[in-house]
């Protein structure tokens, strides 16, 4: 096989494409949101590559096309319904405020950066498929636990969303699943990375999907997920939120401190 023909080379420029059409998108808008569309694209995109151009057992095809093509699929339903041309999200407004200078030189880099996270975190799809035949315990366990974390994202997603449409903008959705987590939705996204280190266990793959599991954990805690949206959100909500901050975990789902 030729360097330029290996799928994960081929993924790669797939994932770059992505990205240069979104910026280009950006650019006509001065909206970046497009970025989280073709960063997910971009996993669907890869899992369906590598499904094509790898063989494999069929349990661990059929694990691929529920984790992650599945999983990404209703993300990129749910950002795409979320999308609004007019009204850019506020990381991104922050990032072109800072970036005051060369701003569409120093988005595009931005972009490029997430083409190479996309297949970052497309690997654990490749692993999958690379791996030996994935055993029936391996495969209901995680099966299980990647269920449960898309009915949880789901749940949090259309509560967030529902409040956001019947109350107050001021106000703080803490409702639902959010009421035990200000962020449940970025902790299911997270509990949706356990599958791939049990599928992947005792095999020469298990310890890297477990640095890329916590790799997500650094990026959603850390960098881009919880950072931008507390950030944003003291600054919108104030001292409501700083309440909220007081009572509610951050990330797990945990009893609120005042029950």
């Amino acid at each position: 096989m030729y360097w330029y023909s290996h799928p994960l080379f081929v993924a790669l420029m797939l994932n770059i494409g992505l990205q240069l059409v979104a910026w280009v998108r950006q650019k006509q808008t001065q909206n970046a949101d497009t970025v989280d569309i073709a960063w997910t694209l971009g996993i669907i995109a890869n899992a369906c590559l590598f499904v094509w151009l790898i063989p494999t057992a069929t349990v661990n095809r059929v694990m691929v096309l529920l984790f992650p093509l599945l999983w990404y699929l209703r993300l990129l339903g749910h950002l795409v319904l979320r999308y609004d041309v007019a009204h850019e999200d506020g990381r991104y407004q922050h990032l072109r405020a800072h970036w005051s200078e060369h701003t569409q030189l120093k988005f595009l880099i931005f972009f490029m950066f997430q083409a190479l996270l996309s297949l970052l975190f497309s690997l654990t799809a490749y692993w999958v498929l690379k791996a030996p035949p994935i055993d029936l315990v391996s495969a209901i366990v995680a099966g299980l636990i990647g269920i449960t974390a898309l009915v949880g994202v789901s749940i949090a997603d259309r509560q967030l969303m529902y409040f956001k449409r019947h109350r107050n903008r001021k106000s703080v959705c803490d409702v639902g699943l959010w009421r035990y987590s200000r962020h449940p939705n970025y902790f299911f996204e997270w509990v949706h990375w356990l599958v791939y280190p049990i599928l992947l266990w005792q095999t020469a793959y298990f310890w890297w999907a477990v640095v890329v599991m916590f790799l997500m954990l650094v990026f959603l805690t850390q960098l881009t997920g919880i950072p931008y949206s507390e950030r944003q959100a003291l600054k919108s909500r104030g001292s409501t939120y700083r309440l909220y901050m007081k009572k509610t975990s951050p990330f797990v789902l945990w009893r609120p401190k005042n029950d």
